[in-house]
């Protein structure tokens, strides 16, 4: 996302990897039971539902459905970096209901107060850049190349940085968002286990 959130990626392998453990004793955004799945975009990108459809769902009827998921993208960003400085589980909920899938949040909110708990907070930002985007009818694909280089953990107290939870340069992401109610939200997220280029 060339949007600046410090926690979205948390969840994947780019973001960082003492919090990607923590994700994945979550069944959160990640299957990462294992080895990292390679994901397989749709073959092609199906514009099934029109934006016109989506107009009456409440999404933007001035916008393409690409610049729709992109934002809703953008918004979940912007809401889990704002929920990762909240250190409180009620307005981590409040600001991840419009953008995550609800059956996501609770595992998220649970990985990231147990960081907390630790004594472990989040600094930085990461920067989105997004390679493709594709639609199936209610299903979106975001494919990006994040860079997460300027994140990761410290300790609240000391502000010393967690050893191993800096983050990498080139994080190779996808995220599912599905069209709930009208509104697109993130639905899963998985590191694509090869090299990516912005």
């Amino acid at each position: 996302m060339t949007i600046s959130r410090p926690w979205h990626s948390a969840m994947w392998q780019g973001r960082v990897p003492a919090v990607v453990v923590a994700f994945c004793a979550v069944p959160l955004l990640t299957a990462c039971s294992g080895g990292v799945p390679r994901v397989e975009l749709p073959a092609k990108a199906a514009a099934s539902t029109p934006a016109a459809t989506l107009a009456g769902l409440g999404q933007p009827a001035g916008m393409t459905l690409r610049q729709q998921v992109v934002a809703a993208l953008a918004g979940y960003t912007a809401a889990l970096g704002r929920a990762e400085q909240s250190r409180s589980d009620a307005v981590a909920r409040r600001l991840l209901r419009p953008y995550l899938a609800a059956s996501r949040i609770g595992g998220l909110v649970q990985a990231v107060s147990a960081i907390w708990a630790r004594g472990d907070r989040f600094y930085g930002n990461d920067v989105l850049h997004i390679l493709g985007v594709r639609i199936d009818g209610t299903r979106a694909f975001v494919h990006d190349c994040d860079d997460t280089s300027g994140m990761g953990l410290e300790n609240a107290a000391t502000g010393r940085a967690v050893p191993g939870s800096a983050g990498v340069q080139h994080a190779n992401l996808v995220t599912r968002l599905d069209l709930v109610a009208g509104r697109w939200v993130v639905e899963s997220q998985l590191p694509e286990d090869v090299p990516c280029a912005p």
